[in-house]
């Protein structure tokens, strides 16, 4: 059974990552691990984040993503070497307790192809561009680009990036990790039909990335709305209300 090192970057958003936090660790099984890189957030401190995980890089001064991401592969390549798989995510997200078992069926099927693929489980709104789309089956679609919450690869896909990065430094200081990064492996991703996690892109009084609209309780449905899961599980549809209500204290 593949191992996989779980990276998660975390920036502020305290309520949302907390409940992050929650819902990853109990999911964790005895082949998976844990890291916890936080870009010098002032919501909470180290103290918090160990309740979840010892092994925690904490970034003194803000970075930004792209950062956090490639020191993550780094230290994937360099430090923690017994482990297969390295799966990045992010803070404003929530899991599906089957997410690690669909990590390794999709990585299986990949291995069987004549070239691996790197993998997502999260089927978006947001990308789900027909032109983003190469082929599609009633389980996965191959895909040009891929979410950044949720992104598989193994450690020849990681080492092929990083050496990428060493050459190429600039690419660390633009947004673009989810893009710019995987196209030097010059394959598509491979991505469940199904989607295996959710994101909510804000916290309470804090808009993430993929939220344009206002603050008020009006507009801030749309800010939860703009890159929600296609087909979520059932688990997850469950959920999502209640975890917006936790989010927003409602």
């Amino acid at each position: 059974m593949e191992k996989i090192l779980v990276a998660l970057s975390t920036y502020n958003r305290k309520n949302i990552t907390k409940l992050c936090l929650e819902n990853l660790t109990q999911l964790l099984d005895k082949n998976s691990q844990l890291l916890i890189y936080d870009d010098a957030s002032t919501e909470y401190n180290e103290k918090f984040l160990k309740k979840y995980s010892q092994n925690i890089l904490r970034f003194r001064v803000r970075g930004g993503i792209e950062r956090s991401r490639a020191r993550c592969f780094r230290d994937f390549c360099y430090i923690y070497k017994n482990f297969d798989l390295l799966y990045i995510t992010d803070n404003d997200v929530i899991h599906d307790p089957q997410f690690l078992n669909q990590l390794r069926y999709f990585y299986n099927i990949s291995k069987k192809q004549k070239k691996k693929f790197p993998i997502g489980l999260f089927n978006s709104v947001f990308h789900n561009k027909s032109e983003n789309i190469i082929e599609q089956n009633k389980d996965f679609s191959l895909r040009k680009t891929c979410p950044g919450v949720s992104q598989c690869y193994d450690r020849n896909m990681v080492e092929i990036m990083v050496n990428f990065l060493n050459h190429n430094p600039f690419f660390e200081t633009i947004y673009g990790f989810d893009y710019y990064w995987p196209a030097q492996l010059k394959v598509p991703f491979i991505q469940s039909n199904t989607s295996f996690l959710e994101h909510f892109a804000r916290d309470r009084n804090e808009a993430g990335i993929h939220s344009g609209f206002s603050k008020t309780k009006n507009d801030i449905m749309k800010d939860f709305s703009k890159d929600r899961a296609i087909n979520p599980t059932k688990f997850l549809e469950e959920k999502r209300e209640k975890i917006i209500n936790l989010i927003m204290g409602w």
